[in-house]
């Protein structure tokens, strides 16, 4: 990393808390729906979404000098790799957008009383919380899920396990990529109860089933092809995510592997950013884990042909397998 930062660069920094703002809000508005449908001029998104003309043109051009939205004369556009995650459908980014929305009062609230030896609060997991957590990690969860799918070589894959998988996005997008294959997913019970209805008059109906349980207590089964860990590691303190790896190798086939997708960081912890500010998120329980700690953990578990695949800058995918 070079020292390249000047007061100017750090000011522009400090200005990133507006930045991201308008971002979200321009995803509660609806304004990121709008244009992603079509090009429009602010005054006519204004009229659409019941919203102040000049305030509206104010966000919209900031959206494009963040290179959200692109100028056509006087109007604007999403761009188009984001036009099709804010189109109101089953694959709307907007849930999302409105996770890291709460997230930025969360910390505004928390990280400095952290950081001086405090507690960080959390809100109560009411139902609506618990509904709105697990529509943004649907959201998320299933963008990162058919990214893997198209990444991974799943020839020969016939029976996986998704540790920790929720109501299934990995395992669908798996099984989309290769039909051929059969899907346990482990998750705490009230997951595990209501997941399965989610598949009812689908092509996964059948294919996927539920293991209510604990990752760190309740038995994995064996002779999986494949085992996913799929944002899970980043949740435990080192021995957890060590023991984890440790059944999950445990349970794969000779042959079989283990594929871990997380957030990336440097080997240092220091330099990059997303990686760095996602081990904040998870406080006290949980970290960033790099490459070198991913490997040692999997060769303890006698993994091998350990390799690594970047999913674009931030995240990536760590496998071994068990020698057959």
């Amino acid at each position: 990393m070079t020292d390249t930062l000047d007061l100017d660069g750090l000011q522009r920094l400090l200005w990133n808390f507006a930045a991201h703002r308008v971002i979200t809000v321009s995803g509660r508005t609806g304004i990121l729906n709008v244009l992603a449908g079509e090009t429009a001029a602010p005054d006519e998104v204004a009229a659409t979404l019941g919203l102040d003309p000049v305030a509206t043109g104010k966000v919209i051009r900031a959206l494009c000098a963040q290179g959200i939205v692109a100028p056509d004369g006087d109007s604007y556009r999403l761009i188009p790799a984001l036009r099709a995650h804010f189109r109101g459908d089953d694959n709307d980014f907007g849930p999302f957008i409105d996770h890291i929305h709460t997230m930025y009062e969360s910390w505004g609230d928390n990280l400095e009383p952290w950081l001086r030896g405090g507690e960080w609060s959390v809100a109560p997991r009411t139902p609506e919380v618990a509904r709105r957590f697990g529509a943004a990690m649907k959201a998320i969860g299933g963008q990162m899920a058919r990214r893997v799918a198209e990444t991974l070589d799943l020839e020969g894959v016939r029976t996986m396990l998704d540790v920790g998988g929720g109501w299934g996005q990995f395992a669908k997008a798996f099984r989309e990529a290769n039909p051929g294959i059969d899907a346990t997913v482990l998750d705490i019970p009230r997951v595990a109860e209501q997941a399965p209805a989610s598949l009812d008059g689908t092509a996964h109906e059948g294919r996927i089933s539920w293991i209510a349980g604990d990752y760190l207590e309740s038995d994995y089964g064996s002779g999986y092809d494949l085992v996913l860990l799929a944002n899970i590691l980043h949740q435990e303190h080192p021995p957890e995510a060590s023991e984890i790896i440790r059944r999950s190798a445990s349970a794969v086939a000779p042959g079989g592997r283990v594929v871990i997708v997380d957030f990336a960081i440097d080997d240092a912890k220091s330099e990059h950013v997303l990686g760095t500010l996602f081990a904040i998120n998870m406080r006290s329980f949980g970290d960033t884990y790099s490459e070198p700690e991913l490997r040692g953990w999997m060769e303890n578990s006698n993994l091998v042909d350990i390799e690594r695949i970047d999913l674009g800058t931030d995240r990536w995918i760590i496998s071994g397998s068990i020698q057959s």
